[in-house]
């Protein structure tokens, strides 16, 4: 059975200003990015609720009980039409007894009642498995309430998201620079909002109004992140130089080498996966859901795949293979992953 899963975009069409008429009362969050949560429940408080001071009552793992859950679904809105429950928490937050008994009450409720009731699962608590193939936790909630998937945004979408946040602080920056600002603070929305803030604050207290790179540079914190994706990006590319571009700044930070090796290794053997699906004549959206890879860097891997041999792909396998064991043992430093790089 696929069950219907809301996008962001979705649930936010949903709930535009107003009452809501006979839209679904129950909903529940989960996907990678933590941050459109929260802005999307904010957008259900502004919609729905009179105010938020009485009429929105929350929850997390220390404070949910099935218990607390139904006494706060008897109180009545005080001052509009709805009142807000909000739960964040994680399914192993529950033992199975209190877990059967909070699905129980959920699925009570009725889009009659006076309550909305809003589950987050924060990212990484919460497994749904694939459209094709959902988990067992997914399939109980799904059937209680309407699944809303929040995906990590990426390219395109999530530079143009950097730009307005820098307009929003009254600064600007152009493409390139946006692109920079997440190459450089990662690409989680959470922090690079705030690394926007200071990078924006920089700018400004230096009695200017357009961000540079340089701005970038000297008010932004680089995420270990954003360098592992350095490294993953450049390895995709066959490029020697921007991927020992990265390793030395990876190395100016101290990472550990085995860790270093193990997402080389990782990539190589996420690539190899790629390819024999893609001989096998499968779909990119085959391919992802086999894989567990999401669609943007799959594209990468994609392209990859497609200007690469199996014959190249099996030696690089080998490679990393000899590079790994040499950090794990003979070696302890840097030498069989830089080694590995020239050969790329």
């Amino acid at each position: 059975m696929i069950y219907e899963t809301l996008t962001e975009s979705d649930f936010r069409k949903k709930i535009r200003p107003g009452v809501p008429g006979g839209i679904p009362k129950k909903y529940f969050f989960y996907g990678d990015e933590d941050y459109l949560k929260k802005y999307a429940l904010g957008l259900a408080r502004s919609a729905f609720i009179a105010d938020p001071s009485f009429d929105v009552t929350r929850f997390d793992g220390n404070s949910f009980s099935p218990d607390a859950f139904s006494d706060a679904l008897a109180v009545p809105p005080m001052f509009g039409q709805l009142r807000l429950v909000e739960i964040t928490l994680s399914p192993s937050d529950l033992r199975p007894n209190e877990m059967n008994d909070f699905l129980s009450i959920l699925e009570g409720i009725s889009d009659d009642d006076l309550s909305m009731v809003i589950i987050v699962f924060p990212a990484g608590s919460f497994d749904p498995g694939y459209p094709k193939r959902p988990s067992a936790i997914f399939k109980k909630f799904a059937a209680a309430a309407v699944p809303v998937c929040f995906e990590k945004v990426t390219g395109a979408r999530l530079n143009g998201w950097v730009g307005k946040h820098y307009s929003g602080n009254r600064v600007t920056a152009d493409g390139p620079v946006c692109a920079f600002t997440v190459s450089v603070c990662g690409s989680d929305m959470t922090r690079l909002s705030s690394e926007i803030d200071k990078i924006s604050w920089y700018v400004l207290a230096s009695g200017r109004d357009r961000v540079t790179e340089d701005d970038v540079r000297a008010a932004g914190c680089a995420t270990q992140e954003a360098e592992a994706f350095a490294l993953s990006d450049a390895i995709l590319s066959f490029d020697r130089r921007a991927a020992l571009s990265a390793l030395a700044v990876m190395k100016e930070r101290q990472a550990e080498p085995v860790a270093v090796m193990a997402e080389i290794v990782r990539v190589i053997c996420d690539l190899a996966a790629v390819s024999a699906c893609r001989r096998d004549g499968m779909t990119p959206e085959a391919i992802s859901t086999a894989t567990g890879i999401k669609p943007y860097p799959l594209s990468k891997y994609l392209a990859a795949a497609d200007r690469t041999s199996p014959e190249r792909i099996r030696a690089l396998l080998a490679s990393a293979g000899k590079a790994d064991d040499g950090v794990k043992g003979y070696a302890k430093d840097f030498l069989p992953v830089e080694t590995f790089i020239c050969g790329l």
